[in-house]
């Protein structure tokens, strides 16, 4: 691979990243706070994917000037040029991540890796702030499921709230899931809850789908369990696009 080939790689690796950041397309693989660094990111990688171009095609004029031959010799070497041909191979696996991104960016992750996550929830370091005046109350999945099994309710008691998250299939019917992202989504968990007393003839839609569902916490599908899945009992269910911002 030549100089120019590389350059040219780390240029397309730094617009693709500043494609990818510049709209909301980036939302689906790290957090909203991750933008700066990419479109800095993108940015370095830009300017010197080009700045090894330019250089690699100097190098290049200064190869095929006469003057630079004078000092060789038969059977020696010219005077301290050393010209790097071709470079490690795998370079070029970095044009599929490209090309892929290019063509079609992979969506957020969605029922099939909720499917594969034991785990729920996680116990809150601390007491959690109370809910806001006015029901219904807008809120995570996650904080649902965190006031639901490791507050056993008190907090949600008596209120109603509307949660948004994506169905689920499952052996028995569907669950409501949403994931949630530390730094990216390489990191992701996913909080689920059970919803109950669906309305009459309502059939489930197909897995992925992201809805709004407002409801009560009802006690329960367990407590103080890191596999504990609450239940909410629906008052509504609204069918809706998926969020700019797919997780919690």
């Amino acid at each position: 691979m030549s100089r120019e080939l590389q350059g040219g790689i780390l240029m397309l690796v730094g617009i693709v990243t500043l494609r990818v950041s510049w709209g909301t397309t980036y939302l689906n693989y790290v957090k909203e706070g991750m933008r700066p660094w990419l479109l800095l990111s993108g940015a370095v990688l830009l300017v010197l994917g080009l700045l090894a171009v330019i250089d690699a095609v100097r190098g290049r004029g200064d190869e095929d000037d006469p003057q630079d031959s004078e000092g060789e010799s038969e059977g020696e070497p010219g005077d301290g040029h050393v010209h790097a041909h071709g470079g490690p191979r795998t370079a070029w696996l970095l044009l599929l991540p490209v090309f892929t991104l290019f063509v079609v960016a992979p969506p957020a992750l969605g029922a099939y890796s909720a499917s594969r996550d034991v785990t729920n929830s996680v116990a809150a370091p601390q007491l959690l702030p109370p809910l806001p005046p006015g029901d219904p109350v807008p809120m995570y999945l996650s904080d649902y499921v965190t006031r639901a099994v490791w507050e056993k309710g008190v907090s949600l008691e008596g209120r109603t709230v509307t949660v948004t998250g994506f169905v689920l299939p499952t052996q028995q019917g569907w669950q409501l899931a949403r994931l949630q992202i530390l730094c990216c989504a390489a990191d992701a968990f996913t909080s689920k809850a059970q919803p109950t007393n669906l309305p009459a003839g309502f059939a489930r839609p197909p897995a992925d789908t992201w809805v709004t569902v407002t409801g009560h916490w009802v006690p329960g599908g367990g407590t103080e369990s890191g596999t504990a899945i609450p239940l909410l009992e629906v008052e509504s269910i609204v069918e809706i696009e998926q969020p700019v911002n797919p997780y919690d």
